[in-house]
């Protein structure tokens, strides 16, 4: 079995973990969107703001098993290592979630824990695919000169958290992909929006959505919508 076989394959069995389990450390909790600390939200989330316009398409929840794993297309030569910075709680993490003889589930662990829903204090595996993806995508900023961490806004959500934001702001999808941990949303610091999809849709993984001032990755059907 060659390695692209032997890592989709990897991927595709730990996305089918079902395990929801507390966060190790305390959450910050609060209405804000994103914080960078608990008393200076970045964004007021009392109000209607629109933030998620356009609208992330309402996908039914799908089962992971159905999906065919995409084959990450990675540098393991290069730099291997997914640094990111969680702007709704302002921690910082560099992992490793794969060497070259497959995943490294400890470092995969860290990353969920870091991508967690934050208000709620509750970890779900996120879909390894995301997470082998959006290393792919760093791994190319690299290249193209981007040095700095990856700005991490929202990974899972659960759906007591979703429907507080949609009751909150436009566009939030009442069957989001966050819910079942296969979103991921982020920008890459200083990095023209426009480059960033661009990168993100040559990923080839599922939805892109495109924001003002971030990014939108799933693992569902392939379909873009916002900025392009």
């Amino acid at each position: 079995m060659d390695r692209r076989r032997f890592l989709a394959g990897a991927c595709a069995a730990l996305a089918t973990r079902p395990d929801v389990a507390p966060a190790l450390e305390g959450a910050i909790r609060g209405d804000s969107l994103f914080f960078k600390s608990p008393n200076k939200p970045l964004i007021d989330m009392s109000r209607n703001t629109g933030f998620f316009d356009p609208f992330e398409p309402d996908e039914l929840p799908s089962n992971p098993e159905q999906v065919v794993p995409r084959a990450p297309r990675l540098l393991l030569s290069g730099n291997t290592t997914l640094a990111m910075w969680n702007a709704n709680t302002d921690e910082h993490i560099a992992v490793q979630p794969v060497t070259g003889t497959g995943l490294d589930y400890t470092e995969l662990a860290r990353a969920n824990h870091f991508m967690r829903d934050w208000r709620r204090n509750e970890v779900k595996p996120i879909d390894p695919q995301l997470v082998l993806g959006l290393l792919e995508l760093q791994q190319k900023a690299r290249r193209n000169g981007f040095s700095g961490e990856v700005r991490f806004l929202s990974g899972y959500r659960s759906r007591a958290t979703n429907e507080m934001l949609r009751r909150k702001t436009n566009g939030v999808a009442k069957h989001s992909m966050h819910i079942q941990a296969r979103a991921i949303d982020f920008s890459l610091p200083h990095v023209p929006i426009r480059e960033t999809i661009r990168l993100a849709k040559e990923l080839g993984l599922g939805g892109v959505g495109g924001y003002a001032s971030f990014v939108h990755i799933d693992s569902g059907s392939r379909r873009a919508w916002g900025l392009s």
